[in-house]
């Protein structure tokens, strides 16, 4: 399918309890306003979380203060009017209606309780949570996904919510479908898995209902969207059952500027068209009167543009049916330079130089190998390395070099692929424990690396070679995490020796304020040691870099990287709050620069509110680069003193052409 590239997604979760729902909507008004907007696809509501239809239901349970009055339909006719697509959203793991109605439906936890958000903070307003695998609440969702595609010019469906609270589903349907496929077990990872498998058995049921009723449609299905190294499981499993992904990544709530990128980089090399999702809102859904600065949603949508996806932004729909009007003067002022901008990507394909390996598996803790991966991808965007994430059915080929951040668990695919990527000349960077299979057993037997447990004394300290790292070899510098003691063997290099504290730090053993000072001699573990076309850091760098911001390991690993690959092609030297992201269109080379800064201004979240300038900026660029003009100008820009280009005097957003350069 061609996926539209400026989107928004309308929520509607409306309480029963509002009295005027719909009481100031204009249908032309509304249409006109997404028109004048830029958009070209507008998910709107058939059913939200609060269990309400807005459309006449013989199924579930109307808003009551609609009186019958269809305003799914309305929207649908208003907006193809104005040649706007509109898919429709539906809800499934949040359901209150539902939930109070028929509580054999809801999820249920081996102690015998019922899940819903917010329950261990007590906060108010939870949502219940409803158990997909139930075949009567499956039936019910059923009848509702036919009434609306025999009822309605349906252009696609979204199904929200498609996930387990974390210690559920243990109902006797939940039970059967365990027992079935093996996931008896209460642990973290046969969860994770018996989770997968609901998914996937779930979404196969209602793709191939809504394929042979309405095959244009387009199909996606909300989660967590977890992904696995373990290709067996999580978000990739959902794919053929979709005809497009969405990435929800609102930076101002809970995930922050550093979890897009991640996903983002994993998706687009799945082969389906993706999109992703942010919102206009100063924090996250439902915040009624909230408008980000533009800056935002600009870096926001651009950088989506610049990894090679649409884009989407979320919006929520005030009871009385009226759209917010500063929120779409926003939405429009980025949505047409998203639009002028859209020649410039046509018919582009990513450069990736460097790939990651996911981190993540099933039953590990999601948070830490976040953290990892988000590390990770922070540390190759600050010094303008372009990678991708794989999991272990990804392809390595035409990259340069692997990275295996902090706890990759090796699969024995993943196995054979690295093995035949480092016979083959590739490199690799590992850190911390990956390297071990799911039994904790050293799987790398090509890596002649052998392993004696943990860091015993720890905050510890690096101590880099000058031959390796002159400027990190000055003074000794704290790593605050638990390493592993590694045994290098024949053929390799100490590039940082690790140096221990006095002691580790206890309320009745301890110096100064924080961690012991480092003693004079070096441990005889290493902190990283290099091999040929390989370097193993003993350390979690990347929890290190995202959790405490220490830039000695981020350099570190960069010497490293230099070490084995060169500088990057594409923008070295560039200040680290550059992004720089390289794309091939045909025979030119074209590059996005964005700078844009998020800012710790606020205690909750980060703000971005002004555009940063590129003034007094060089790019550097292989010698292939011999002219780079700026998108839609015909002069090119001047050449350096010492080499390169220099940037104009331009804020924000940069696109700039290379033309020819991957002529013969």
């Amino acid at each position: 399918m061609i996926l539209p590239q400026r989107q928004v997604h309308l929520d509607f979760h409306t309480s029963p309890w509002i009295p005027d729902v719909g009481s100031e909507f204009d249908a032309r008004e509304f249409a006109q306003t997404f028109r004048k907007a830029n958009v070209n696809s507008v998910t709107i509501f058939a059913k939200c979380h609060h269990g309400m239809n807005y459309y006449p239901t013989k199924v579930g349970t109307m808003h009551p203060a609609l009186k019958g009055h269809d305003l799914m339909g309305e929207m649908i006719e208003a907006l193809h009017r104005e040649g706007i697509r509109c898919p429709i959203y539906t809800t499934v793991g949040w359901e209150e209606d539902a939930a109070q109605r028929f509580p054999a439906w809801r999820q249920i936890r081996k102690d015998g309780t019922f899940p819903s958000t917010n329950a261990a903070e007590k906060a108010p307003g939870p949502w219940k949570f409803l158990n997909f695998l139930h075949p009567d609440y499956q039936d019910y969702i059923e009848t509702h996904v036919r009434e609306i595609l025999s009822g309605y010019e349906v252009d696609g469906l979204f199904f929200d919510i498609v996930f387990f609270d974390s210690a559920s589903c243990w109902s006797d349907s939940s039970v059967a479908f365990r027992e079935k496929h093996g996931f008896m077990n209460s642990d973290p990872e046969t969860q994770a898995k018996f989770e997968s498998a609901a998914q996937t058995a779930f979404t196969t049921r209602f793709s191939a209902l809504i394929r042979g009723t309405n095959p244009q449609a387009s199909i996606f299905y909300n989660s967590t969207n977890r992904p696995f190294v373990d290709s067996n499981f999580g978000a990739r499993q959902r794919l053929p059952a979709c005809s497009h992904f969405e990435v929800e990544s609102l930076p101002s709530g809970f995930w922050g500027y550093q979890h897009f990128p991640r996903l983002a980089r994993l998706v687009s090399t799945w082969g389906l068209p993706w999109a992703g999702q942010t919102g206009r809102f100063q924090k996250m859904w439902g915040d009624f009167g909230g408008i980000k600065p533009q800056a935002a949603l600009e870096y926001e949508c651009f950088r989506t543009q610049a990894l090679g996806g649409g884009n989407i932004v979320g919006d929520q729909l005030p009871p009385r049916g009226q759209l917010d009007r500063a929120a779409y003067d926003l939405i429009g002022a980025v949505y047409a330079q998203c639009a002028e901008a859209e020649p410039f990507y046509q018919g582009s394909e990513s450069l990736p130089q460097v790939g990651i390996i996911c981190p993540h598996y099933p039953g590990q803790n999601e948070l830490m190998s976040g953290k990892s991966e988000e590390g990770v991808v922070q540390m190759c965007e600050e010094t303008h390395y372009e990678s991708v994430i794989l999991d272990d059915a990804g392809s390595v080929e035409n990259l340069a070099l692997l990275i295996l951040p902090d706890c990759v668990v090796i699969t024995p695919k993943l196995k054979s692929t690295l093995a035949a990527f480092y016979q083959k000349g590739g490199r690799l960077i590992l850190s911390h424990r990956s390297g071990f299979d799911a039994a904790g057993k050293w799987a790398l037997d090509f890596l002649p690396l052998t392993f004696e447990g943990e860091v015993e004394k720890f905050p510890t300290y690096w101590r880099a070679r000058a031959a390796f790292d002159p400027v990190l070899s000055i003074s000794d510098r704290v790593f605050y995490q638990q390493g592993l003691n590694v045994v290098p063997g024949a053929g390799t290099e100490i590039l940082v020796d690790r140096i221990l504290p006095y002691f580790k730090r206890t309320d009745l053993h301890f110096s100064s304020h924080f961690q012991a000072p480092p003693v004079a001699s070096p441990d005889r573990y290493p902190a990283v040691v290099a091999g040929d076309r390989f370097v193993y850091f003993a350390d979690p760098i990347f929890q290190e870099y995202r959790q405490a911001g220490n830039i000695a390991a981020r350099d570190g690993w960069k010497h490293a990287m230099q070490r084995l690959i060169d500088v990057p092609p594409y923008g070295a030297g560039l200040p680290t709050t550059v992004l720089s992201t390289p794309r091939r269109r045909g025979a030119d080379l074209i590059l996005t620069l964005l700078h844009y800064i998020p800012l710790r201004k606020a205690l909750d979240i980060d703000v971005i509110e002004e555009r940063m300038n590129f003034a007094g900026q060089i790019l550097h660029l292989p010698v292939a680069a011999r002219q780079v003009r700026v998108f839609g100008h015909d002069t090119p820009l001047p050449i350096a003193p010492s080499g390169g280009f220099q940037l104009p005097t331009s804020p924000g957003r940069l696109l700039l052409e290379v033309p020819g350069f991957f002529q013969a």
